[in-house]
């Protein structure tokens, strides 16, 4: 009888690390996972921000190129009827000095 017990102590041993490998083994393959998901997930964010990127840059470029005296001379020019105006037309006023 004592046979038993020693060999049914040493099966619950073996099933326990048994079990243990398999619940240590179940957790590697969850980090794992969750990992690899978050990496597809950091890829196409870097992905989008740098579409965002591309796109901000062109956007300034456009709002450079459309701000330029070239492009605004004619629209002003059609639209408000504004013109630059001669040598002539300039008048320049003094600013007067504060009072000690």
């Amino acid at each position: 009888m004592a046979k038993r017990r020693v060999a049914a102590r040493g099966r619950a041993w073996v099933a326990l690390a048994l079990f243990g490998f398999v619940l240590i083994a179940a957790g590697v393959i969850w980090r794992r996972t969750a990992g690899i998901t978050r990496s597809r997930e950091l890829r196409a964010l870097e992905q989008r921000r740098s579409q965002l990127e591309s796109e901000r840059a062109q956007l300034e470029s456009d709002v450079r190129d459309l701000s330029s005296r070239s492009v605004l001379a004619p629209l002003v020019e059609r639209r408000l009827d504004m013109r630059v105006p001669n040598d002539s037309q300039v008048v320049i006023l003094k600013r007067p000095r504060p009072a000690p």
